[in-house]
């Protein structure tokens, strides 16, 4: 049941005329009025309790942000339009990428182009890349350019990269598309790694494969890692080594190259172009040169394992070049081939095809293959070996150098279905300078020759100051004790003085520049031979056929000096002289044989005023010469030998040549 009231004048109410009665007109409009007070009514009863409670809320807020409880209450700030190009305050784009990763950009302000709708500058961005391994990349600019059509970001500005493996990249512009999660940067970049640095004009970052490429001007600083603490704490030798050439320094590593190519999914690292890497005083060059590597990856949260967190680097595992390598070591030490390959973990480097190592102005080696292990601290060296130091040169097939011992092994290995080979070596005295003219070298050789030709038993003159050369089956090296052992049928020679025997052992000063430890500007003198021992079997042949056998030979080469010792057997054609020791000197060609106290005969020369040929006898003597040679000269006409003896001298035998018979045979 409605009910009404009169709230207004007694004008604006109408008495009903007790006498006239009520029109439907009038009840109409006064059934109206009741509903428009009702409305009225019941918008006062909610209304006037809100704003009571609004005003009471109103002023404890006030108290409160008097007293300074409101400031540890965090201000939600919600996006607002404002007039000017719609700009936004705090926007957030967020998306996924074609692998399933996630990215988000967050920028303070954010303003709309009215022109080109998709577009939308960025100030003070932030951004989030996380790939579908989980694996985060985070990144901030000054501002930027986001285009909403096609989900590419272009950066500007101070631009900080920081990936989760460690990586920190500075950069000056970046172009980031976001469905493809690759960043782009065509200005010098610079990124920070926990192994180094690495710096170029140009670089493209491809998060989804994990691939980084620089581009022009690559500058790379790497950190080795730190060694453990008892390797730290170990004592260092007095004489510090120089920087070993194929890999393995404690210093930093900087190399330079045209283009850098990172796989961290393949781990590995690409420099091409003019690829000049630098160690201490150590460098190689080539024309590319990929590292291999290990560590760095993530575990499958996308968080970094303890072995790889931030900071802890990771480790070379092998680098290699398939294109011709030159390396270099401060002052003069030089290293080329066509390939090169180090394996790091076991620190063997290989250097493959055409191999020359030169050491300073005098020392070279040459093979089809050099592998050096760092660890053995040797050197193998193989196919078609030579080796030069000075004038003094080897040549062989297999070169193997044990560094650590000082010993130096040269030999020829038999090849599949082949015999072994033969080595051979050359060694001069002095210096060239002193070296004995030509002239005068031809003049002792036919001095030799004419002497022969007389009929003179022991001509071995030659020339002392030629060159030693040795063939044998094998040479053994020992630098320490300035040794080297020739061994296996060894076949030496000088001028025209020949030695055969199954050993020979030769004994010098000097360096042999093979096995010595290689120590940075220490100069060494090179090998010079003082005197060669020949044990077993011993030959001496000279030019024209004269042959002296002995069970031992010493050769003093400062004396030039050569002495058999032993059962001496001196033989000239038919003629033969026996003793226990034969003394030569190489200069003139004396010739003096020694007997031992129980000798049963000796021998001389016949008297040169004697014609004919043969030998007189008397007893020997204990410790004294009882044979004594010179060389002689004859005249054409008496190179044939005469049909009788002279008294005193052995008897022709029945075909020409020389028999001995003792003085008891003549009645003595």
């Amino acid at each position: 049941m409605a009910t009404t009231s009169n709230f207004g004048t007694e004008q604006d109410w109408a008495q009903p005329d007790p006498f006239g009665g009520t029109t439907a007109a009038d009840r109409a409009r006064n059934l109206v009025r009741a509903r428009r007070h009702t409305r009225v009514v019941r918008t006062l009863r909610f209304s006037l309790p809100s704003a009571a409670a609004g005003i009471v809320v109103l002023y404890f807020a006030m108290i409160l942000d008097t007293t300074g409880w409101v400031a540890g209450i965090p201000k939600l700030e919600l996006p607002r339009i404002l007039p000017d190009n719609l700009t936004m305050d705090n926007p957030s784009y967020e998306g996924f990428n074609k692998d399933g990763g996630k990215y988000v950009v967050r920028a303070k302000t954010a303003i709309q182009d009215l022109v080109n709708t998709e577009f939308v500058r960025l100030n003070d961005i932030t951004g989030d890349m996380t790939d579908a391994n989980k694996s985060k990349t985070n990144l901030t600019a000054a501002k930027g350019v986001f285009n909403t059509k096609t989900n590419q970001l272009e950066l500007a500005g101070g631009i900080d990269i920081v990936a989760e493996s460690g990586l920190k990249a500075k950069l000056s512009t970046a172009t980031i598309e976001t469905n493809e999660n690759i960043i782009t940067s065509k200005e010098p970049v610079l990124v920070e790694m926990p192994s180094g640095t690495i710096r170029s004009k140009e670089m493209r970052i491809l998060s989804k494969s994990r691939e980084i490429a620089f581009v022009n001007d690559v500058k790379a600083h790497l950190v080795p890692p730190k060694p453990d603490v008892a390797a730290e704490n170990a004592p260092k030798p007095e004489k510090q080594p120089a920087t070993p050439m194929f890999g393995g320094g404690e210093g930093p590593i900087d190399i330079t190259a045209n283009r850098l190519d990172v796989d961290d999914t393949d781990k590995t690292a690409t420099f091409t172009g003019n690829v000049k890497a630098r160690q201490g005083d150590a460098t190689m060059a080539t024309a590319a040169l990929e590292v291999q590597y290990e560590g760095g990856d993530t575990g499958a949260d996308g968080s970094a394992t303890a072995a790889t967190s931030p900071g802890a680097g990771t480790k070379i595992k092998r680098i290699f070049s398939k294109s011709p390598v030159v390396m270099t070591r401060a002052p003069q030490d030089r290293v080329t081939g066509a390939s090169f390959d180090y394996d790091a973990v076991k620190q063997v480097a290989v250097v493959d095809g055409d191999v020359e190592m030169t050491s300073g102005a005098d020392r070279n080696a040459t093979g089809d293959r050099a592998t050096v292990d760092q660890q053995a601290d040797t050197i193998l060296l193989t196919g078609g070996v030579v080796a030069i130091q000075g004038r003094n040169q080897l040549k062989g097939e297999r070169l193997f150098v044990e560094r650590a011992t000082g010993r130096t092994q040269l030999s020829s290995p038999a090849g599949a279905g082949e015999k072994p080979g033969r080595i051979s070596t050359r060694f001069y005295r002095g210096d060239e300078k002193e070296q004995t003219p030509k002239q005068k070298v031809q003049q002792l050789a036919d001095e030799a020759a004419k002497a022969a030709a007389t009929g003179a038993v022991g001509v071995f003159k030659t020339d002392p100051t030629a060159p030693i050369d040795v063939e044998a089956g094998r040479l053994d090296v020992d630098d320490r004790s300035k040794q080297a052992v020739f061994k296996s049928n060894v076949h030496a020679v000088q001028g025209d003085f020949v030695v055969r025997t199954s050993e020979l052992r030769a004994f010098y000063t000097g360096a042999a520049g093979l096995a010595e430890e290689d120590t940075a500007g220490e100069e060494k003198a090179p090998a010079e031979i003082t005197r060669i021992e020949a044990r077993g079997a011993v030959i001496v042949t000279s030019k024209n056929g004269q042959n002296a056998t002995g069970d031992w030979a010493d050769f003093n080469v400062k004396e030039n000096q050569v002495v058999l010792g032993g059962d001496v057997i001196l033989t000239q054609e038919k003629n033969v002289v026996r003793g226990s020791k034969l003394t030569i000197d190489m200069l003139t060609g004396e010739s003096v044989i020694h007997t031992d106290p129980g000798a049963a005969w000796s021998a001389t020369a016949a008297p040169t005023d004697k014609k004919g040929q043969g030998f007189t006898m008397r007893p020997g003597t204990a410790s004294r010469p009882s044979a004594i040679f010179y060389p002689r000269d004859k005249k054409q006409d008496e190179k044939k030998p005469s049909a009788a003896a002279s008294d005193g001298a052995g008897a022709s035998g029945p075909d020409g040549g020389w028999s001995a018979r003792s003085p008891r045979a003549e009645g003595e």
